[in-house]
Formats: structure tokens, C-alpha cells, sequence
């Protein structure tokens, strides 16, 4: 099992995220009322750390209030798991979670959470390839009691519990199920280049999409590729993680390696012997042959799709996008994460880009608002291609819009450090 942890500071998205994501199943709810949708959950949380913010006369105003689990075992852990055994495992894990002391850099005292003693809720998820099921998590910084939750090196309490759950039950530790996963990416990697006729990294990376793998490029600020990560659930690596010859320097080169060209090997022509013939010549009538090459048949080059499809999936169902191959380069390559939007991706830009090109308005606002979008402006009524503009003007007035959709709302005063 694998249990990831960070703190958010989008709550509201991130409560609707794990319950209302396609297919999400509500676990348990503890400390609020059952039945209680996730948009009054996330005012309940910010109700409460704001009546005891209150109370604080010393330290900086709380900004981030939420924080937010990934609970991930295998699917032979998670075997026969009934809607029981999940709700188990949740409380579990934030037991085991507080349970697990650190002394924060700059400090004497060991710190223990107490997130058992504070209002959290958990969503099940499946994964839409895979069918692997996930555990998602939101807790409330400020637990009942009124003491903020410590939140000092949360990742590595949150591994350090996953280890100890991992040992009570008798499965495999983290960096074991991390190995293994790390080998399969690299085998599919490496089997994805193999069936590659020419080189395209961009193809490259639709084939590993395609197998259900989140793929992320990093561009510098020239536009250039300088890297990229792949991952599934909860383990995400670096290209150089994966393997130094899968990173996006040297993939062309080992795509190479594994498409050697073919040595051409030059043979003499023979010197053909000639054997006296004691027979007469008969003299042979001479025909006189056409001096006109024969005319070959022309083989008719098959069709190129003018258009790559892109299958992508929205919070309100997935979407088969046809991209012109003439304005690709414009959503894959110029998509950017707007300021201060940590849930965002280049990816989640660029097909929310995509989706507007395609005139899919709702999934595109979907889609904007499940990272943490909606604090820039959004399509109005007729939005679409003008009669006099071309494609390419067209995909970049669609990337920006999509950059404005994608900023996040403006948080209120009261809540800055």
C-alpha cells in the first residue's frame, strides 16, 4: 500500500474531486452530518478554522486548511475489500498517521497529528483504464478540539504510516510496489519505441496515455521539451527515474539503438563463362523490340490522416477530439500552467484547449474548474471560430482562453500569510 499526502489550498475543489469524480463513491464521513454534499463540507471546514482562527494571538493566519490523502493498496491487497473494509482502512490510516511522531526541522519537541479528532471524508476511486481502486481523502487542518494539525514533513509521516500498516497486514512495503510499478513502465516504454516505425515523441506519448499512464512534459521558457513524468495512481516517476535512455534528451537515441539500419552488403557480379557450342548457328530472324520503357504501374500512396484524435476524459465524460496535425504543435507545445495554481498541469491547459477548439464548452469549463480554475474569464454565448480566421489563430485564441479558465479564484484577505 501507498499513502501520499499534501496540503491543498483549493478545499472546495478538492472535496468535489473526491466525491464527485465520475464514478466516486462516498466511504465515510466523520465528525459532520451524513448526506451532507461536498461544497457544505468545505464550508464547514473553513467555518471552523476561521471561528478558531479567532482565538490565535501568536503565528502567521492559517492559509492552507485542508489536507489531502491518496491511500493506494494493489489490487491483490485490496482483494474482496467491502465498502466496510475501506471505511476501515481510512480510519486506520489517520490512526496510524497520528500515531507517528517527527520533530520538525528547527524545533526540540516531537509532534504527533491528531486528524483522527478532526472533520475529514473519503471518496473511492477507480481507475478509468486499469480499474484500480484508490482512496481519496480531505482532512481539516484545525481538529475539534481547536489545535491546528501539524503538517511538517506530512509526506514522510504519511510513509512512515503506510509502513506500519503495510507490516500489520502482512503486505508489501512501498518501495517494493514502487519497484514493481517502475518496471512496468519501463517495459512498456521500451516495447512503445519498438513498434515505433519513425520517430515522434509525441506519439510516444499517446501510446503511454493510451495504456492509461499521466504523462506530463516540462518545457523551459523557450518552448523547449527538457523532460517529462509518467506515472499511474499514485506512483509518478521522472523520465530519468524510469531509466537515463528514457529521458527526453536521449529517447531518440535509443529509439535508434533499437531500430538498427540494415548493413548493405555488395557482391561482385560473377564473370559469366562462355562454353564453345560445335553445333551450326542457325541464322535467327531479327525482331525489332520498342525502344519505350514499359510504363509501370503507379502504386497509389495510401491516405494521411490529416487529424489526430485525442480520447479525453472530463469530470462530465470523455470526449474524442479531433485535432487538425496542422495546430497540434500549438496545444502541445504552448499550453502553460497560469500563477499560483498548484492543481493545474500543462496537460489539463492543453486539452481544455482542445475541448474548446472542438466547441465543447461544458467539458471544457468542467475540466478547468476540477483543477482549481475559475477565477479568469470564461466563453461567452457564440464562442467559436470566426468566419475570416484560420486554424492556427483559432487554437491560439483557444490555449489562451483556456490559460484564464484555468487561474485560480482569488482567495479572500483574511486567509493570506
Amino acid at each position: 500500500m501507498i499513502m501520499l499526502a499534501k496540503v491543498v489550498p483549493y478545499g472546495g475543489n478538492a472535496v468535489r474531486y473526491a466525491l464527485e469524480k465520475e464514478k466516486a463513491k462516498v466511504i465515510k464521513v466523520n465528525h459532520m452530518p451524513e448526506g451532507i454534499d461536498p461544497t457544505a463540507i468545505w464550508y464547514m471546514m473553513k467555518h471552523h478554522c476561521q471561528l478558531h482562527q479567532q482565538d490565535r494571538t501568536v503565528g502567521r493566519s492559517l492559509e492552507r486548511l485542508m489536507v489531502q490523502f491518496v491511500i493506494s493498496p494493489s489490487k491483490e491487497e485490496a482483494t474482496n475489500f467491502t465498502m466496510k473494509d475501506w471505511a476501515n482502512l481510512q480510519d486506520e490510516s489517520l490512526e496510524t498517521l497520528d500515531s507517528v511522531g517527527l520533530i520538525p526541522t528547527d524545533m526540540k519537541k516531537e509532534v504527533k497529528t491528531n486528524f483522527r479528532n478532526s472533520m475529514n471524508v473519503g471518496g473511492l476511486h477507480s481507475d478509468s483504464k486499469s480499474g484500480t481502486l484508490h482512496l481519496h481523502m480531505d482532512c481539516c487542518r484545525v481538529d475539534l478540539d481547536g489545535n491546528t494539525n501539524d503538517v511538517h514533513d506530512i509526506h514522510k509521516r504519511a510513509m512512515m504510516a503506510a509502513e506500519i500498516i503495510n507490516m500489520r497486514h502482512g503486505w508489501k512495503q512501498p518501495k517494493e510496489i514502487r519497484d514493481m510499478r517502475r518496471e512496468e513502465i519501463v517495459d512498456f516504454c521500451e516495447y512503445t519505441l519498438q513498434k515505433m516505425q519513425e520517430f515522434d515523441i509525441y506519439f510516444y506519448f499517446k501510446m503511454l496515455r493510451m495504456k492509461g499512464y499521466e504523462v506530463t512534459p516540462r518545457y523551459d521558457k523557450d518552448k523547449k521539451l527538457v523532460g517529462y513524468t509518467i506515472g499511474k495512481n499514485a506512483s509518478v516517476f521522472k523520465a530519468s527515474e524510469i531509466g537515463r535512455k528514457f529521458m527526453a534528451s536521449q529517447l531518440e537515441a535509443t529509439w535508434k539503438k533499437l531500430h538498427p539500419k540494415p548493413v548493405q552488403v555488395k557482391v561482385k557480379p560473377s564473370t559469366p563463362t562462355v562454353t564453345p557450342n560445335s553445333r551450326p548457328v542457325r541464322p535467327t530472324a531479327q525482331t525489332t523490340t520498342s525502344t519505350q520503357p514499359k510504363v509501370q504501374p503507379r502504386v497509389q500512396a495510401k491516405p494521411v490522416p490529416s487529424f489526430t484524435i485525442f480520447n479525453i476524459d472530463t469530470p462530465i465524460g470523455s470526449k474524442a477530439v479531433e485535432i487538425p496535425n496542422s495546430v497540434k504543435d500549438i496545444f502541445l507545445n504552448e499550453a502553460q500552467v497560469p500563477e499560483n495554481n498548484d492543481t493545474a498541469t500543462v496537460e489539463i491547459v492543453a486539452h481544455t484547449a482542445m475541448l474548446l477548439f472542438a466547441g465543447y464548452i461544458d467539458a471544457a469549463t468542467s475540466m478547468s474548474e476540477s483543477c482549481g480554475g475559475g477565477g479568469g474569464s470564461a466563453p461567452e454565448s457564440g464562442w467559436g471560430k470566426d468566419k475570416d480566421e484560420d486554424e492556427r489563430a483559432h487554437a491560439r485564441r483557444c490555449l489562451k482562453m483556456a490559460h484564464s479558465m484555468c487561474k485560480p479564484k482569488p482567495r479572500q484577505r483574511s486567509f493570506h500569510r
